[in-house]
């Protein structure tokens, strides 16, 4: 065989193995879901009791001792506590809110109903160091907000939260049941309508229904059973998969996640399956 043949032989073996392997996808790497500001600022329905003896009693450069001051990054703040514990220099607390106000305006019916039954909400405030002892109780400089810090917000010590890994995959847009988990989107951080990527909602199961941190959940919309169709006694048209949640804190009856992906805005009030 001449030297020109070989070589010709050679390409045309292997041409289609290259070819093979172009088309191989390499497997997408995991990624962390969330940022750690996301993660820090998700807030949370809870039915546990949250103490509430430790607040923000005021702040520095508050001369006119205003009950709407906002403290921000850097500034300090005063921390009384009720019960009178033993405050620690270097220690972090977190700072929270009550959100009841922020569920009072509903985005579909039965919002209202359907929060209340998972617990109670709150917001995260953002996170403070103790840096003095004082006799009433100490002085605390802000290192994070999620957003003002007002006087009264309640202090809780601080507790890290983990961020789990998530990898993207193309989504499968009609996907048959698969009887795991099953539940709604019952309510999203601020109380938005219309969600995107990177947006924090709650979902109207928790601990007790086996929700676990970084749970992929497909989100799914499908038109109601009396669709226009239905009339004629033609059967519901089938559900449709249009984003997909990884869950990043877990309380007893609900949980928090946070949108990793979307073909399209997303409602609250759509459901979500355990994929």
């Amino acid at each position: 065989m001449s030297t020109r043949t070989l070589s010709a032989a050679l390409v045309w073996f292997i041409f289609p193995v290259a070819l093979v392997l172009a088309q191989q996808t390499p497997p997408a790497s995991p990624i962390p879901a969330a940022s750690q500001s996301q993660v820090d600022c998700t807030g949370f329905i809870t039915t546990s009791h949250v103490p509430t003896e430790i607040i923000v009693l005021d702040g520095a450069n508050n001369d006119f001792e205003s009950s709407v001051r906002q403290f921000t990054p850097s500034e300090s703040i005063y921390l009384y506590s009720r019960g009178n514990p033993e405050f620690i220099v270097g220690e972090q607390f977190s700072l929270l809110r009550p959100a009841k106000e922020l569920f009072r305006t509903t985005r579909y019916s039965g919002e209202h109903w359907t929060v209340h039954t998972l617990g109670k909400p709150y917001e995260d405030v953002g996170r403070v160091q103790v840096t003095h002892l004082t006799p009433e109780g100490a002085v605390a400089k802000v290192s994070f907000t999620c957003g003002p810090i007002y006087p009264g917000d309640i202090a809780v010590p601080y507790v890290p939260r983990t961020i789990p890994d998530y990898v993207p995959a193309k989504l499968d847009r009609f996907p048959l049941p698969n009887g795991k988990i099953q539940g709604t989107i019952a309510a999203a951080r601020n109380n938005f309508a219309s969600l995107a990527m990177g947006d924090i909602v709650y979902l109207n199961f928790g601990e007790k229904n086996g929700a676990r941190v970084g749970q992929l959940y497909r989100v799914y919309y499908s038109l109601p059973s009396l669709g226009r169709w239905a009339l004629f006694g033609y059967p519901s048209e089938p559900r449709e998969t249009v984003g997909e949640v990884v869950v990043l804190s877990t309380q007893e009856k609900s949980s928090v996640a946070i949108i990793v992906n979307c073909t399209r805005d997303l409602n609250v009030g759509y459901g979500v399956e355990l994929e």
